[in-house]
């Protein structure tokens, strides 16, 4: 059981890394979703994010400017990000999880095996 356990905790401990590695990354791009609106015949991009119990609408570019195709890219680079960092992050849960459990398992296993040898 310890090799088991001692794999577990070598998991944990990379997802906890790449955790904290996510978490940076997602804080280096801007916070909130993009959102195209078209008015007329123009689309424009606005940032949407919460502040406090608000939701606040930013203004940031037409849709045929240049910082468009940017803004694209880090909403969807964002979106990515945030999908793993909830897999590993359900992940770690797992494992915390199994490693209960076998910490459990180990201590009945003592238990029963000292009883035996009284």
């Amino acid at each position: 059981m310890s090799v088991v356990n001692g794999i577990l905790k070598e998991e944990l401990d990379r997802l906890e890394r790449l955790q904290a590695k996510y978490s940076a990354m997602l804080e280096a791009l801007p916070k909130g979703s993009l959102r195209k609106k078209k008015i007329g015949q123009k689309v424009y991009f606005y940032l949407v994010s919460r502040k406090s119990d608000q939701v606040v609408t930013e203004y940031l570019c037409q849709g045929d400017s240049p910082e468009a195709k940017s803004f694209e890219e880090q909403d969807a680079k964002r979106r990515d990000i945030k999908s793993k960092f909830k897999s590993v992050k359900e992940d770690i849960a797992e494992i915390r999880k199994a490693i209960g459990k076998f910490a459990r398992a180990s201590t009945l296993q003592a238990k029963r095996h000292s009883r035996t040898h009284l």
